[in-house]
């Protein structure tokens, strides 16, 4: 697995994760309504050389501690070691201690007590629509739901966009257009609006 392939497992897993969220519409609902879509498709760029761990674990940080943080998952807290970590993806590449309380992460690594993590990524999520509005700030995408159906939502533009992925067709921001169909992967943090990380097309 590749670390572009690990980053889409983590946002597709996000969506579920991020369902929990008690935010705002323009924020937890964009993501825990959004419909999960399992082909290999574009992600965050690559960071470091991917040397992945064989597990992975997800939930909500509830707090720090001195080398890492205690997850809340499924009912229970799982303490995860950053002892040997490579990759913090929040938004876009930052230090481990860019983690905050409340983060909704993905955690790659190694199962254990603490687990200790090799890659994390927070708030992510990914989301497929069709731009119904336009400007330079941002977009409205009329969004498809995992329940069926779609939704409008006001998306923004990450000052860290990228377009395209790997071995796909060069884009850019010119080629954006309204009625044109999607895919994002977005970073939403409670309390804030949603951001769109990078953009592909159909």
């Amino acid at each position: 697995m590749s670390l572009v392939r690990l980053a889409l497992a983590a946002a597709s897993l996000a969506l579920v994760v991020m369902a929990t969220w008690a935010t705002p519409p323009s924020a937890g609902e964009t993501l825990k309504n959004t419909r999960e879509v399992s082909s290999s498709s574009p992600v965050p760029p690559s960071g470091p050389a991917y040397q992945p761990g064989p597990n992975s674990v997800s939930g909500r940080v509830i707090r720090l501690t001195a080398g890492g943080a205690v997850l809340y998952s499924a009912g229970q807290e799982i303490e995860v070691s950053f002892s040997r970590i490579i990759d913090v993806w929040r938004e876009t590449s930052v230090p481990a201690t860019a983690i905050e309380v409340g983060d909704d992460v993905f955690v790659n690594g190694s199962d254990g007590s603490p687990f200790v993590a090799r890659y994390v990524s927070a708030n992510i999520g990914r989301i497929d629509g069709v731009i119904r509005e336009l400007d330079a700030t941002g977009m409205l995408v009329d969004v498809h739901l995992r329940s069926g159906g779609t939704t409008l939502r006001r998306i923004d533009f990450s000052a860290y966009l990228e377009f395209g992925y790997p071995g796909g067709p060069k884009l850019t921001a010119t080629d954006l257009a309204v009625g044109r169909e999607i895919g994002m992967v977005i970073y939403g943090h409670a309390g804030e609006p949603v951001r769109a990380t990078r953009i592909w097309f159909w």
